[in-house]
């Protein structure tokens, strides 16, 4: 197993979609070209070092999730007119990067979530069996630009080794 990594608090500023926003294939890319239409990121640009182009799923117990497109920035940034902010809190995760070229808003989100559990996997991080079930039932896709072009991607997912099996019921 790799040694888990020390997350430590940020934001995350965006706009939720839920499973009915996707297409006939299952993306999210029609809300990805509204939010970029929109400005969205180039305000949230101006508050970062570091920009990017995110989406995290927050995962709920019931088997259902939203969809969050936005930036992670830091935990002290503000989230513009139409836009929401929600606290990524410290804790341990595994993180997967690897070379990219584009945000792969083209492709259902079943299939990059599961290449995303796949690169943690093979990098020797340990996966919760219910990612629902967790404190923090958060999975991110972070596609970091460098020179305002994307150039690697980061899969990251909280885990907490305590709770990697879920439970039965509900109390």
């Amino acid at each position: 197993m790799t040694e888990l990594l020390t997350q430590p608090e940020m934001s995350f500023v965006g706009q939720v979609y839920m499973p009915e926003d996707t297409d006939q294939m299952g993306t999210f890319s029609a809300c990805w070209d509204e939010f970029n239409e929109a400005g969205h990121f180039d305000k949230l640009d101006q508050q970062t070092d570091d920009p990017n182009r995110t989406y995290l799923l927050i995962f709920s117990p019931y088997g259902t999730f939203q969809y969050w497109i936005g930036s992670i920035l830091p935990k002290d940034a503000t989230a513009p007119a139409g836009l929401e902010k929600l606290k990524l809190p410290a804790g341990t995760i595994g993180q997967a990067v690897e070379d990219a070229n584009g945000v792969l808003s083209m492709l259902p989100v079943e299939t990059t979530y599961m290449k995303g559990l796949e690169r943690l996997e093979k990098a020797g991080f340990p996966l919760p069996q219910h990612i629902g079930q967790t404190d923090h039932p958060y999975y991110l896709e972070e596609y970091c630009l460098k020179d305002g072009q994307v150039a690697q991607v980061k899969h990251t997912l909280y885990i907490n080794l305590d709770q990697l099996e879920g439970y039965d019921e509900f109390d």
